[in-house]
């Protein structure tokens, strides 16, 4: 019973191999193994042996146990051809032919790839940076192309090959990433659109970008598009905040770190802000009539968004579009010109309540993979590396 444990720990199959000893020394895990006597195959002549010609012990490294490295010590059979005279060691499975690891540790290796960078892996297991990234590189990674029914586009700041932002494609409904893409041009997209089967796609949800929606019109004809809520939200919030800093840099110094430090506050919902802080947003409005009317302008939206549905989304929207074109804040005039271009994606938000928020969790985590690696220069590496993590994570669960 405790040998077949032992051998599911190493990973090790094969009924063939016997445990005759184990130790644990200086925090690592020593076993010595050997296998059966069985008839071999000669690679020269093909001719089927028993005889031994010597024994040589090998040392393996194997996959870890608690974080902690393991020695497996081989004992292997060099048999004599009895035809050709020629000798041969036994085949062993698994370990592959020149290597001093076992397969169950490069796999280990590829598990741990998936959230650590290459470096760190290489430390954690024992084997060289390099070993590491050759087996990630020679490891394939099936992409899907046969897009679904719901999808979404976002860019994220990637930096690789020379191009600061990169495009991300996923299944909204199973909350799965399809693939990346290596820039946000909107041929890229239109590419890639091309060369996958997208005769189910019905909607695509996305941020504000004429690029993404000059693609998808281009390549997948007339499919409804879904405005991102937190995008063309995030438009407000923005207008607001420049109106803010705008009045700020008007203000005495006290007054002005004052403004500065009230960002989140001022951004908050009222319904959300307790007495003390209403107060407070009172008195950094007072004498600021521009600021005051901006705050107004936003916490209409704000309700607008928050208390509507697909029936009353229209009359609200436009009604909002009415006071901020009448209003003296220029800051929001650019905001009702965006809402006009995208007016019926951002209706449709409130038919279909899809949106990008899977993809900003992706996103942050990519930030995360990206600062634990130190960078990836490599687009093939970071999408590669992208993927590979969400595989890893599918197995896991």
């Amino acid at each position: 019973m405790q040998e077949h444990f032992i051998m599911e720990l190493l990973g090790i199959k094969d009924k063939h191999v016997e445990l005759w000893d184990m130790k644990e020394e200086n925090r690592e895990f020593h076993f010595w193994l050997q296998t059966k006597q069985r008839k071999q195959t000669c690679p020269n002549c093909g001719t089927k042996t028993k005889r031994v010609h010597s024994y040589r012990t090998q040392k393996i490294k194997g996959r870890l146990i608690e974080d902690r490295p393991v020695k497996i010590h081989l004992r292997k059979r060099r048999y004599l051809c009895t035809a050709c005279k020629k000798t041969f060691y036994e085949k062993v499975g698994f370990i592959k032919r020149y290597q001093r690891h076992t397969t169950s540790l490069e796999q280990q290796v590829l598990t741990y790839v998936g959230e650590n960078s290459f470096k760190d892996v290489g430390k954690m297991a024992g084997v060289s940076t390099n070993l590491v990234m050759r087996l990630f590189d020679q490891r394939r990674i099936k992409v899907q192309r046969i897009l679904p029914a719901i999808i979404a586009i976002d860019e994220f700041k990637g930096d690789a090959d020379k191009e600061k932002f990169q495009t991300i494609i996923v299944d909204v409904q199973n909350k799965k990433i399809i693939d990346v893409l290596p820039d946000r041009l909107s041929k890229t997209i239109e590419n890639y659109f091309r060369k996958c089967d997208t005769s189910e796609v019905k909607v695509v949800v996305m941020d504000l970008s004429k690029r993404f929606k000059d693609a998808v019109r281009k390549a997948l004809g007339n499919p409804l598009i879904v405005a991102d809520r937190f995008h063309y939200m995030r438009q407000v919030y923005w207008g607001f905040d420049k109106v803010r800093r705008e009045v700020q840099n008007e203000l005495r110094k006290e007054d002005r770190i004052l403004c500065k430090r009230s960002k989140e506050l001022l951004w908050k919902s009222p319904f959300k802000l307790t007495d003390d802080q209403k107060s407070r947003v009172k008195e950094l409005l007072k004498d600021k009539p521009r600021l005051q009317e901006a705050y107004v302008l936003k916490n209409k939206l704000d309700e607008w968004f928050k208390t509507s549905n697909s029936n009353t989304a229209k009359a609200g929207l436009e009604r909002w579009c009415e006071l901020a074109e009448n209003s003296n804040i220029e800051a929001f005039h650019s905001v009702v010109g965006t809402f006009k271009r995208w007016k019926t994606e951002i209706l449709n938000s409130f038919v279909y309540l899809y949106s990008n928020g899977y993809i900003e969790g992706v996103n942050n985590t990519t930030k995360v993979i990206k600062r634990k690696s130190y960078g990836i220069k490599s687009f093939a590496r970071l999408r590669k590396k992208i993927l590979w993590r969400q595989i890893v994570r599918e197995v896991s669960v």
